[in-house]
């Protein structure tokens, strides 16, 4: 197996664009576990197939001597109607928010109807961030009369984005309290926790970065034989399952002992997530023990978990961070405890996007392009279930639109930072940036071969980082850290 790096053309200069080649030799024998050769033995042979298959998906738009135009398909995806419709609001053209759904030339009657849709939403929220609430809510009230729920995802995006907008103008002048729109989102999980499982095993960029993830643990507790797994939110469980598999295959350095302790609310939630783990593990025939700690983020204390001297502690935390980014004490404070745990390895997985900052035009435009993103990949990846997907956007997505509109202050529940923020925050913790290891990214490039929908998805380098995106907008990153020992710092 080789791996080519090539320079991307994005502007970041960090930026590396991963592709995935493989050199069939018979005396090659790559050190992966046997879970890669399972995948790679399922898929490999669809790879040529794949590959010459020309996947049905939303037309984006050319650029043309600076100017954005449309290929020939009549539907195109939200990120590009959104984009479009940026450029025009930033040249001034406020009369098409006036004149709505006229065709312009080269565009067909549908995406014109959407990008005005668009533009309109992106004018409204220009009045608002000036206090001109009146004709931001006539502006909104056209968005949620065109756009719908049920419709493409552009349209959807517009019509949470609308009502979210409008909600907010009703909290600015003191008609309601947007309390109730922080309380049903635990027990959402609970509720559809099947449904999310569901859905966890068709959305490529979840299924990237926890085989991703789980790989690099693989390799970071590669000589233990006890094994603790710290997951701070745990949900379905489902990505243990794969750090199980590749675990109980391992044939030099059997497992003793494989801890896991999950961290959250809902005592039943956990319950039921450690029992599945267990029969699993069971049927592996791999010792295994399940913690549960039932406590808040902010008010972990050290004595919740046992940690052994002689056990290897691993740190997976998935939209973890987001979750504290509002509150700077309580995420220092987290990253501190966690420390304490002295883990050898610390997979982080955040929100490629810049939602933490004052300004309220800037935080909405980084979270309605990341919505289009996610809303176009949820399309491609859950047509055949659409009541899923309608789920999973209301429960979880739509609080995510919620907390970048009508959040301020501590009143927000999830803020969204890039890898380079992180990157100055954990230094600071004396938290070193490692390697991803070539077997951790063909896990991620093989994963791209799993289904046709697929094929949309980008994978990009971003220093040491993966930055896992759909149709080149940055969705995700992924990460690996480790903490420098004394000795390390001394030196230094």
């Amino acid at each position: 197996m080789a791996f080519q790096f090539e320079g991307s053309k994005k502007k970041d200069k960090n930026a590396t664009k991963i592709s995935y080649l493989v050199e069939t030799k018979k005396d090659q024998n790559p050190c992966f576990p046997q879970a890669s050769f399972e995948i790679l033995s399922k898929y490999q042979s669809q790879v040529k197939r794949l590959n010459a298959e020309k996947s049905n998906e939303p037309s984006a738009p050319q650029t043309t001597n600076g100017t954005l135009t449309f290929s020939s398909n009549p539907v195109a995806s939200a990120v590009c109607i959104m984009k479009v419709a940026r450029m025009r609001l930033q040249e001034d053209c406020y009369w098409y928010s006036i004149n709505p759904f006229k065709s312009q030339s080269g565009i067909s009657e549908e995406n014109s109807k959407d990008i005005e849709l668009g533009l309109i939403l992106l004018i409204a929220a220009e009045k608002f961030s000036i206090q001109q609430f009146d004709t931001a809510e006539k502006l909104l009230r056209q968005c949620v009369l065109f756009a719908s729920p049920c419709d493409s995802p552009i349209r959807r995006v517009v019509t949470y984005f609308a009502e979210d907008l409008r909600e907010r103008i009703d909290q600015e002048r003191g008609r309601i309290d947007l309390e109730r729109k922080l309380v049903d989102f635990e027990e959402s999980l609970g509720m559809f926790q099947s449904v999310f499982l569901s859905c966890e095993q068709k959305l490529p960029l979840t299924q990237i970065s926890q085989f991703t993830g789980m790989q690099a643990i693989l390799d970071s507790v590669a000589l233990a034989r006890k094994i603790h797994l710290v997951d701070f939110r745990i949900r379905s469980g489902s990505h243990w399952i794969i750090l199980m598999q590749g675990l109980a295959s391992r044939k030099d350095c059997p497992v003793e002992l494989l801890k896991i302790t999950a961290v959250g609310t809902s005592k039943n939630r956990l319950e039921r997530t450690g029992k599945m783990l267990s029969s699993f593990a069971e049927s592996l025939n791999l010792p295994f023990l399940f913690k549960t700690v039932i406590s808040e983020m902010n008010d972990l204390k050290e004595g919740f978990f046992e940690v052994e001297a002689e056990e290897m502690v691993a740190v997976y935390l998935f939209l973890n961070l987001c979750a504290t980014l509002a509150w700077p004490n309580y995420l220092e404070r987290f990253v501190g405890f966690v420390k304490k745990l002295n883990p050898c390895v610390i997979v982080v997985v955040e929100m490629e996007a810049n939602t933490n900052t004052p300004i309220f035009m800037d935080r909405f435009y980084e979270a309605i392009f990341l919505a289009c993103a996610i809303f176009d990949l949820l399309d491609a990846c859950l047509k055949e279930d659409s009541m899923f997907r309608k789920i999973v956007e209301e429960t979880f997505f739509r609080v995510m639109i919620s907390s970048t509109i009508t959040g301020e202050g501590e009143g927000k529940i999830q803020l969204f930072a890039k890898i380079d923020y992180w990157r100055e925050f954990f230094a600071r913790f004396d938290l070193v940036e490692a390697e991803l290891s070539q077997s951790s990214l063909y896990q991620a490039n093989l994963m791209l071969k799993t289904s046709p929908c697929w094929s949309s998805v980008t994978l990009d380098m971003n220093g040491k980082s993966l930055i896992l995106g759909w149709n080149e907008t940055p969705i995700l990153s992924l990460s690996v850290w480790k903490f420098k020992h004394e000795s390390e710092i001394a030196t230094i």
